[in-house]
C-alpha cells in the first residue's frame, strides 16, 4: 500500500484543509475584484488627459499625432508633479522619524515591524512555523491551528514606529495612485493621438456620388 493510502487525515486536518481552501477562494475573488477596480479606475483617471489637451485640439494648435503626444507628455508630467509632492513629503516625514528614533536611542538594528515595541504590536500574529510535520513518508501533515503569539496592544515605546510606518504606508499608497493616474493619462494620450487624427476609409463607397450642398430657401427665384 502506498504512503498516500497509509496517511490518515484526522477531523482537525480536514477542518484545516477546508479553511485553507476557503481562504484561497477568497483570495482569488479579491484579486479579481481588485483587477476590475484598477481597470475602471485607470479609465476614469485617463479622462483627465482630455481636459489637459482639449484646448489645443479644438483650436487646431496641434496638427499631428506626434505634436499631440509631446504636448500631452509635458502637461501630464506637470500634473504628476503637482499631485506627487504631497505623498513624497509624507514618506520623507516617516523616514526621518524612523532615523531620528534610531539616532536618539543609538539602535540602528531596530525593526519597526516587531511585535514587542514596533508597528506589529497593533495586529494579531500567529506562529505558522510548527503547524506542519513531515513524517518518515516525506508527506507534510497539518498538525493543528497556528498558535496566537500576539494580540493587538498599544506600546508607548512604539510611538515613533507607529508614526513612521503609518506615514510611509499612507504616502506610498497615495504615490502609487498618483503614478497609476499618470500611466492612465499616458495611455489615454496615445489613444487620442491615433483617434483624433485618424483618417479611415472603412465606410467609403466609390460609387456613392458626393453630396451636393443644399440650396438656401432664401435664394432668389429665377425668372421663367
Amino acid at each position: 500500500m502506498g504512503p498516500l493510502l497509509m496517511l490518515k487525515i484526522t477531523e482537525n486536518d480536514k477542518r484545516v484543509i477546508i479553511a485553507l481552501l476557503f481562504i484561497i477562494i477568497i483570495l482569488f475573488v479579491v484579486i479579481g475584484l481588485l483587477g476590475s477596480l484598477i481597470i475602471r479606475t485607470m479609465k476614469w483617471q485617463g479622462k483627465k488627459c482630455d481636459t489637459l489637451v482639449s484646448d489645443v485640439v479644438t483650436n487646431h494648435i496641434v496638427k499631428t499625432p506626434h505634436q499631440l503626444r509631446r504636448y500631452a507628455a509635458k502637461k501630464n508630467i506637470r500634473h504628476f508633479i503637482k499631485q506627487a509632492w504631497i505623498p513624497i513629503i509624507i514618506i520623507i516625514v516617516g523616514v526621518v522619524t524612523y532615523i531620528i528614533r534610531n539616532a536618539v536611542k543609538n539602535d540602528w538594528a531596530y525593526n519597526p515591524f516587531n511585535i514587542n515595541d514596533g508597528f506589529g504590536s497593533l495586529f494579531f500574529v500567529w506562529d505558522f512555523s510548527n503547524i506542519i510535520s513531515t513524517p518518515e513518508s516525506g508527506i507534510g501533515v497539518l498538525l493543528n491551528w497556528p498558535t496566537l503569539i500576539n494580540q493587538p496592544h498599544f506600546e508607548v515605546e512604539a510611538i515613533c514606529s507607529y508614526v513612521a510606518v503609518s506615514f510611509v504606508i499612507v504616502g506610498g499608497l497615495w504615490y502609487l495612485v498618483v503614478a497609476q493616474a499618470y500611466l492612465a493619462r499616458t495611455i489615454r494620450a496615445i489613444k487620442l493621438s491615433k483617434r483624433v487624427f485618424e483618417k479611415s476609409l472603412d465606410n467609403f463607397d466609390q460609387n456613392t456620388p458626393p453630396q451636393q450642398p443644399q440650396q438656401s430657401n432664401n435664394s432668389p427665384v429665377q425668372p421663367m
